[in-house]
This record gives C-alpha cells, sequence and structure tokens, in this order.
C-alpha cells in the first residue's frame, strides 16, 4: 500500500509536467500536509511554522527543475530537512496548546486521561517520549509488555483513543489494531531512532500514507507533551513558542491577515490535515505552490 502511494506521488507529478493542473494541485496539498506533519512532530506548531513556509517556497520554487520523478521525494526532503536544521532540528518537548486541543494544556489533558492507560502503558511511553529509561531498559519493559516495539506502538494508540473518547479531542485517525509496519512510529516521534539515516528513511517513508501524516501531525502536541515529562510527575509549562532558540522566535512572522487567510473553496475543500491541526499559512503558502505549478503548466 506505501509502495502505491509513493507511485501515486510520482503519478501526478508525471501528469503535471504534462499539463495537468489538477495533479499539480494535488502534488501541491501532498507535500504541503507531509511538510507539516515533519515540522510538527520536530518543532511544534509554533517554531515548525516559519521553516515550513520557507520549505513550502523551496518547493514551489524548485519544482520546475526537477527532471525526473524517482528524484522527487529525496529532493523534497531535503529542502524541509535543511529548513529544520537550521530551525534547530527538533525541540525537546513542552506544552503548546493549538487549535486542536482548543487552547487546552495538553500537558493537563494527558493527565486527565492517563488513568484510562495501565500503570505498564503510562510508564512504558514515559521511559520512551520522557527519555526516563535507556534504550536497552525501554526495550526489557516492552519485552515484558508483549514485545518491543509493538508494545510501544500499542500504548501509543490506546492513549490517542483515551484522547478522543475521555478528553474530546477531535482527533481524525484512531487506528483500531497496531499495523506491524508502523512500529518505528512512536521511536520516531520520541526522537529515539538509533540513527540519523533512519530518522530521514522514515520521513521519506511518511508521503507514501497519507493518513499516516495525519495521524504523526495531529498526535504532535501530544508528542512534545509527554517529551517534555507529562507522564513522569512534572508540572505543565506552558510556552508561547516552541522555538528553540531566540533566534528561531525572532525569525517567527506575524499571524497573517484575514486576506491571507481567504482561500478559495477549492482550496479549503483539501487542506487536509492543515485544516485539521488548524495552521494559519496554507492560505497564502498552499496558493503560492499552485501557481507556481500551474504557472509552468500553462
Amino acid at each position: 500500500m506505501a509502495e502505491q502511494m509513493e507511485q501515486d506521488v510520482r503519478k501526478l507529478f508525471k501528469r503535471w509536467r504534462g499539463g495537468d493542473a489538477e495533479a499539480g494541485q494535488a502534488m501541491a496539498q501532498r507535500f504541503s500536509d507531509w511538510y507539516y506533519a515533519i515540522t510538527a512532530v520536530r518543532l511544534g506548531d509554533t517554531a515548525g511554522r516559519a521553516p515550513l513556509e520557507r520549505a513550502c517556497q523551496s518547493f514551489a520554487q524548485g519544482i520546475v527543475n526537477v527532471g525526473r520523478s524517482g528524484e522527487l521525494v529525496d529532493w523534497a526532503h531535503g529542502l524541509v530537512a535543511a529548513e529544520l536544521q537550521t530551525a534547530g532540528s527538533r525541540v525537546k518537548g513542552g506544552d503548546f496548546p493549538n487549535a486542536l486541543t482548543g487552547d487546552r494544556s495538553p500537558t493537563e489533558l494527558l493527565g486527565q486521561v492517563r488513568g484510562s492507560l495501565t500503570q505498564e502503558q503510562a510508564r512504558l511511553l514515559h521511559m520512551a517520549y520522557g527519555h526516563a529509561a535507556d534504550l536497552e531498559t525501554l526495550m526489557g519493559e516492552a519485552e515484558r509488555q508483549g514485545g518491543y516495539p509493538l508494545a510501544l506502538l500499542e500504548a501509543r494508540y490506546a492513549l490517542k483513543a483515551a484522547l478522543l473518547r475521555k478528553a474530546k479531542v477531535p482527533f481524525q485517525v484512531i487506528p483500531s489494531a497496531p499495523n506491524l509496519d508502523l512500529v518505528p512510529l512512536p521511536l520516531y516521534e520520541a526522537d529515539r531512532m538509533e540513527a540519523a539515516e533512519d530518522e530521514r528513511d522514515f520521513e521519506q517513508w511518511l508521503i507514501s500514507d497519507l493518513q499516516l501524516c495525519q495521524d504523526v501531525a495531529e498526535f504532535a502536541t501530544f508528542s512534545h507533551a509527554l517529551r517534555a515529562g507529562a507522564f513522569g510527575g512534572k508540572a505543565p509549562v506552558r510556552t508561547a513558542s516552541s522555538a528553540p532558540t531566540q533566534e528561531v522566535a525572532a525569525r517567527k512572522p506575524a499571524a497573517p491577515s484575514a486576506a491571507e487567510e481567504g482561500t478559495s473553496a477549492a482550496t479549503k475543500a483539501g487542506l487536509g490535515i492543515a485544516a485539521i491541526v488548524g495552521i494559519l499559512v496554507v492560505g497564502g503558502v498552499l496558493l503560492a505552490i499552485v501557481a507556481g505549478l500551474v504557472l509552468f503548466v500553462l
């Protein structure tokens, strides 16, 4: 299935290069959703906004120079990876309310639903996301709970289901059963992958599964809260920005004007992850991408 979806991206590229403007719009949406998932899980909504904008703009400007569909994903990932590196790569976590949480503290929401998990599941999530144990200890605990890293993925799914059911967080993706292909997911979210190459490969694989992109984006603010110790008894630390440095915070753009947010009905209907999470930049950035694509084919 994932391989088929990656082929679909390449097909969209080929159709766009052949003059199909609708395929160009669909491709732009696919890549903007992908970029949002990556920047949200690494930096959070606020600090990830400027890198997201710049990566989308670089995509719009450079896509015309990509000659082969086989180069597309690697080239596109390189754009967002470069922006992430400039922005500090990852934040250590924090309490970052957003539109999905209804401006409620994700740390407090996690506290409300913690009792819905078993003590073992909560401990496992804290060991992984909160870096409360080394990898060997984490693996041993997961093995006692049914296997590594499958038990960790099961605990993550149980937590997301509890947030939907008890805290009324309006998630759109609630997997009913763990997918063995996705066992690296919590390790990626927790910044526990053993090598940078593994992280890169997983991020590139994300483009092949739009539902997985949405899952990552939806859960990102809770990933950050867990990494900040939400299941370790620490008090929530609310911050206005998840930026890792003052330099990043200084580059954060002002909120867009109403005119910038005023997209066409067709664009609003296809915002995907961006609409669900409440990202504000899509009105300006996505249209810029689509315009760049359409200009090329006219």
